[in-house]
């Protein structure tokens, strides 16, 4: 009877387990190029997430030739520019962390705010403040979860750059993981009709 109890225990383990969040970061490393100035795009896709531009467009980050470069490659966006984060499958995501610099910016601090769009119409905002330094700093998101798409915008005076975006997308079980749950529930429950019985 304990053998069975194990087991079934055992198989509701494994399916809870089998499910878990698929963890990306986006490192923009491929954007990284030689030279002094940046290239413009419409758009950008790495890890399965996309990346859209509204206005003039997204920027790439430039090498250590250039003032604006914050250690690694970064996604930037020219003045006023509201860019958007999506998956590219469509699923829903959720935002853990990101690193942020600036890019070509007036003296000072300055307030970067996201706006996370969530499955079902509601939003979540969080606001970040930067130090107008050239080296990227890591941020933490709070509530960024089961989004359809993230955006944030650039200022006239203030724009930045992003890095090492964490992503997690909760992949869809398997048939044979609800198998699993199903099987570890009905022998519980079985057994515990059993000792009922006894």
């Amino acid at each position: 009877m304990t053998f069975l109890r194990a087991t079934a225990v055992a198989a509701i383990l494994a399916a809870a387990g089998g499910a878990q969040a698929q963890t990306t970061t986006i490192t923009f490393d491929p954007l990284e190029q030689p030279g002094y100035l940046s290239s413009v795009f419409p758009s950008y896709s790495e890890g399965g997430y996309n990346f859209d531009s509204s206005f003039l467009g997204l920027l790439s980050s430039p090498r250590q030739s250039s003032l604006a470069y914050a250690g690694s490659a970064g996604l930037g966006a020219t003045a006023l520019s509201t860019t958007t984060l999506s998956r590219a499958d469509g699923a829903a995501f959720s935002l853990s962390s990101i690193s942020l610099a600036d890019f070509v910016s007036w003296p000072g601090p300055y307030d970067v705010t996201f706006v996370g769009h969530q499955v079902g119409g509601g939003t979540v905002t969080q606001t970040f403040s930067l130090n107008g330094s050239h080296a990227f700093s890591n941020y933490t998101f709070t509530g960024f979860d089961n989004l359809l798409s993230a955006s944030w915008k650039e200022g006239v005076f203030h724009t930045f750059q992003v890095d090492n975006i964490a992503a997690s997308v909760s992949p869809v079980p398997e048939p044979a993981t609800y198998g699993m749950l199903l099987g570890g529930l009905g022998l519980l429950a079985f057994l515990r009709r059993r000792k009922n019985a006894a």
